[in-house]
């Protein structure tokens, strides 16, 4: 066992182990454990300035606009998948492919 790990085991009311669960999947955590490790960093560590996410709050909050206000150069993609494959095979762009494909392990 790793000597620099203490192991605690702690009671909750079913109905906050219901919550601290739902929390978990919320936030995705890994399990409980972490979700408690993360409140006790929380309340021992304090950051006033971090948001619950862990962000300054002006970078969430930019972050929440721009998801909701659309960009003017999106591209939307209307067509099949298959198109989207015949044109990355396509001659024009096969070399992109190509090279593409050394850094994904193809």
């Amino acid at each position: 066992m790793n000597s620099s790990v203490m192991t605690i085991n702690i009671s909750l009311p079913k109905p906050l182990y219901a919550d601290a669960k739902k929390a978990v999947a919320k936030r995705r955590y890994v399990s409980v454990s972490e979700l408690v490790r993360d409140a006790v960093r929380r309340v021992l560590y304090p950051n006033p300035r971090l948001t619950i996410n862990g962000f300054t709050k002006e970078f969430e909050d930019m972050v929440l606009k721009r998801e909701k206000d659309s960009l003017e150069n999106d591209i939307v993609w209307e067509g099949k998948e298959s198109d989207l494959v015949r044109y990355v095979k396509s001659p024009k762009t096969s070399r992109l492919y190509k090279r593409l494909g050394r850094f994904v392990g193809k």
